[in-house]
């Protein structure tokens, strides 16, 4: 109730001059000011709009939001495709460390015993034959992975 009756009454604000020449406006009296001016201001709600400028209208508000939203999935999906060819990478640089960490462990296992030397060598082409097997299907992975990334690209420039 109070607020109410307040803001139909003028408001009072002070022009103060410093001894130095600056001005400054404020809701409270000048303290050791050169100068004081108390100017009565009346509020009347927002200045009038230019003529010819054109009100911003909430849809514009909704649409901006939306096109921002729309972006951001964008970019999600896309962030989610380059992060399957870095997943697939990954898996195909975890495996090569595996593989020499496999035929490391054949070699010393077997060792240089003559006699040894075919267990060994049937090792080594096993472990060639598996980590050959999983590569073709990590290289597959990958080139799936870099086609959808290439592909969603192609489509996002249209």
């Amino acid at each position: 109730m109070l607020l109410a009756a307040h803001a139909g009454a003028a408001l009072a604000q002070y022009k103060c001059t410093a001894a130095d020449g600056a001005i400054t406006f404020q809701q409270t009296p000048c303290l050791g000011a050169r100068s004081e001016q108390k100017l009565n201001v009346i509020p009347n709600g927002p200045p009038a709009r230019a003529s010819g400028a054109v009100a911003a209208t909430p849809s514009a508000g909704v649409s901006i939001n939306k096109r921002m939203l729309a972006g951001y999935e964008r970019q999600h999906q896309r962030d989610a495709l380059a992060q399957a060819v870095k997943s697939a990478q990954d898996d195909k640089a975890r495996r090569a460390d595996q593989r020499q960490a496999d035929i490391a462990a054949a070699r010393k296992q077997f060792g240089d015993d003559p006699a040894n030397a075919r267990a060994l060598r049937d090792a080594l082409a096993s472990i060639d034959g598996r980590y050959g097997a999983l590569g073709e299907l990590d290289d597959s992975r990958i080139r799936a992975a870099q086609s959808a990334l290439d592909n969603w690209d192609k489509t996002a420039e249209r």
